[in-house]
């Protein structure tokens, strides 16, 4: 037997030198790649259904990016060379998009895929793993999120999905206020002025046809001979029809994506936020978003799915 065919699997590829950084590569992700955001914490739960969310660390916001390349023999080559290289323990730093909605990021390599279409167009995707972004710890100018930091100003021009830090609020991840219109700014319609051209709630409007299912919560005692008991009292009654919903935003501009992207981060999971449900249902919802995907779909479209979970509490804490 060939002494060839004994080889260490850790490398599929001989006689290409890997670069000691992606970038050298210039290779950039073809459209139709995603990122899917999720945080990790603990969460305890009382009779009534209230609960307390309590994260893990400061890295408990990850992201896993499902990137796609579009290449030639030789770059799908150097690529794969590239990704084995780093051995699923080495970080690198790689840019995900050129639209500028992302900073270029540290992650690892989980999984590549490779499709060969032809000789000259090889279609490689691979699985890069966040799990060591601290975002809480740079609130000003995030991990994630490509959005220049700047304050609000008088006089000045803004446009809808513009992000300014007031510099209000005690605690600095509550400073960060969302434009809801083109508008000149003045004390009127200040983040805090009576006429405020600016938010803190989640007031994007998602697709038409969307649709909502609401479970009514019940203790169900089972007995024997199939006889059923319905418990009734001041806990089972409390907080039954939690409304937690799901979302899709379609074909986005890029301005709307970084703006709503911002301010998914800023609240990394677990934070609360004011959401307004724009149909027949009337009253006010505090949720908080443990996960979201975005969807780079071609030039200047995006597509963002999130999942809000409904915080019967309805507080929104403050403060430090």
């Amino acid at each position: 037997m060939s002494d060839s065919l004994f080889y260490n699997r850790d490398r599929n590829i001989t006689g290409v030198v890997a670069p000691p950084a992606l970038s050298g590569l210039s290779l950039t992700p073809s459209y139709g790649s995603t990122v899917t955001f999720q945080s990790r914490q603990g969460q305890y739960t009382t009779d009534d259904f209230y609960y307390n969310l309590i994260p893990f660390s400061v890295n408990s916001l990850t992201a896993k990016y499902s990137v796609n390349y579009q290449l030639s023999e030789t770059n799908a080559t150097k690529l794969i060379n590239f990704f084995e290289a780093q051995s699923g323990y080495k970080q690198f730093e790689f840019n995900a998009d050129n639209s500028g909605i992302y900073q270029n990021i540290s992650g690892f390599c989980d999984e590549y895929d490779v499709s060969f279409n032809n000789n000259q167009n090889i279609g490689v995707s691979a699985v890069i793993t966040v799990d060591g972004a601290p975002t809480l710890l740079n609130w000003s100018g995030q991990n994630f999120t490509n959005l220049p930091f700047q304050g609000w100003n008088p006089s000045s021009s803004y446009k809808k999905y513009d992000v300014v830090f007031s510099g209000i609020n005690t605690n600095n991840l509550d400073n960060f206020y969302y434009a809801t219109e083109d508008h000149t700014s003045s004390a009127a319609n200040c983040p805090t002025g009576a006429s405020s051209s600016w938010s803190r709630d989640f007031f994007f409007t998602p697709d038409v046809q969307q649709s909502f299912q609401v479970g009514i919560k019940s203790d169900i005692l089972n007995f024997k001979n199939s006889f059923v008991q319905r418990l009734y009292g001041n806990a089972q009654t409390r907080n039954i029809a939690k409304f937690d919903i799901s979302y899709t935003f379609k074909d986005i501009s890029d301005n709307q994506a970084k703006c709503m992207l911002h301010f998914l981060e800023n609240k990394a999971g677990y934070r609360r936020f004011r959401h307004d449900i724009p149909s027949i249902y009337d009253r006010p919802k505090v949720y908080y978003c443990p996960t979201w995907t975005h969807t780079w779909k071609y030039a200047n479209a995006n597509d963002i799915q999130v999942q809000f979970v409904e915080d019967p509490l309805g507080v929104i804490p403050s403060g430090v």
